[in-house]
């Protein structure tokens, strides 16, 4: 224990909420991938969860390094780290990996990148060491505006574009960050505004972009009915991403008359999350046993939650529920011992992150939120997003690390006081 103890330092019980973080989610993953194991497998088991273990214990990696390196050094690593995250996020934008009509993934050496994961680490240390570092200059909004405003403007707008879900959970994150960085609230009004002109604009482009590439292709398909000598097949006009977005939140809410559907292509995901929750009880139907994991998309990700309470139940999602609290509770316990330091800042946002990350997988999962695509941390099947939050882990436990190391020289300084001026509790009598 001893050795352990001194390989592993910091706060334990953030140790301990990883590990079972890891647990849960090789379990969970090796229950609800069975329709992924039969697609990309092969259906062999074994190599799935393996290829699995072998992420997680990347993400493990990761928090170890993170852990390993001085919390101070991460200011200016992510400092550079966050103004290369710009054109890379641009690259992602225009050349990426399409899926579901966004492009959130590059490829390198053969492996799929998500830059998005490391550019909202990055923005989060970059702002926290700003807020320290501006001081009085907090008060000047033109300062603010420069050095605050526009890298959060930038990171946030190009992921807007590709992943709104995301840009949302980093806008709010930093927002939080700068009322506790003690920002004057009408600049962070400002800085918001700022955003919401943005986005005007970006819907206005994106819908005259839509426009333009619908009747582009409506006239190319009448061409070639012509040319063929086939009947023109009627134009199904592509949706923009501000009418994906509209169209996930009616789908939520939309009123349930005759003509609805809950298996069409709007509402089944909704619907099977649903069918998992309502049909289990408060322990579940047991490890392995989930129904819906054959129905649902991705339910070893985005909807890893709704298979948690199936086989779980109420008592099983509670547990990880917990779990995130406590490692909430954890952090802010770092920020009274250091307030309106960088350690402080960084830990606070970046613990936020998460945590609003997990509750909207959750609320997503239970049909309290319009469908998005956020893992739950830790827990859900993902290479970045498993490395990412790893790395942030580690990252909180440097900083409780160095607390720790600090609260022991002080408690060694007032012993050896004490026993220089014959105060010890042995002489004290």
């Amino acid at each position: 224990m001893n050795i352990v103890n001194k390989i592993l330092r910091g706060d334990k019980v953030i140790w301990i909420l990883s590990l079972l973080l890891g647990i849960i989610s090789l379990v969970v993953v090796y229950s609800a991938a069975s329709a992924l194991v039969v697609r990309n497998y092969e259906g062999s088991t074994g190599r799935m969860l393996i290829k699995h273990a072998g992420t997680l214990l990347l993400g493990f990696i990761m928090m170890f390094i993170a852990y390993k390196i001085d919390y101070r050094h991460f200011a200016q690593i992510f400092t550079i780290i966050m103004w290369l995250c710009i054109p890379l996020l641009l690259y992602t934008m225009l050349f990426g990996n399409n899926l579901n009509q966004a492009s959130r993934t590059i490829n390198i050496l053969g492996f799929s990148f998500q830059p998005s994961e490391w550019a909202k680490i990055a923005l989060l240390t970059y702002l926290s060491r700003e807020l320290v570092i501006m001081g009085e200059h907090l008060k000047n909004f033109k300062q603010v505006l420069l050095k605050i405003g526009l890298p959060i403007l930038l990171i946030t707008g190009l992921i807007f574009t590709e992943n709104l879900s995301t840009a949302a959970i980093l806008l709010v994150a930093c927002l939080v960050l700068l009322y506790i960085g003690r920002v004057k609230f009408t600049h962070i009004m400002l800085i918001l505004a700022i955003g919401v002109g943005m986005l005007g604009i970006y819907i206005i482009f994106d819908m005259a972009k839509t426009k333009v590439n619908n009747n582009k292709a409506k006239k190319e398909q009448k061409e070639l009915a012509i040319t063929n000598g086939a009947t023109t097949e009627e134009f199904v006009p592509r949706k923009n991403r501000i009418q994906t977005w509209i169209g996930r939140i009616d789908a939520m809410f939309e009123p349930k008359d005759e003509d609805y559907d809950p298996f069409d292509d709007h509402h089944y995901q909704q619907t099977y999350a649903k069918i998992a929750v309502a049909t289990s009880s408060f322990i579940g139907k047991g490890p392995g046993k989930s129904e819906q994991r054959n129905f649902l998309p991705h339910p070893y990700s985005d909807f890893i939650f709704a298979i948690i309470v199936e086989e779980y139940g109420l008592l099983g999602a509670l547990i990880v529920l917990l779990i995130y609290i406590i490692l909430f509770t954890r952090v802010i316990k770092i920020f009274t011992k250091r307030p309106n330091t960088f350690g402080a800042y960084m830990s606070y946002s970046l613990v936020f992150l998460i945590i609003m990350q997990a509750m909207i997988n959750m609320g997503v999962s239970i049909g309290l939120l319009p469908v998005t695509g956020q893992p739950l941390p830790f827990v859900s099947m993902g290479g970045t997003s498993m490395m990412a939050t790893g790395f942030i882990l580690g990252m909180i436990l440097s900083v409780t690390k160095s607390i720790e190391k600090d609260e022991l020289a002080e408690k060694e300084l007032t012993t050896n006081n004490t026993d220089e001026n014959g105060l010890s509790v042995e002489n004290s009598d």
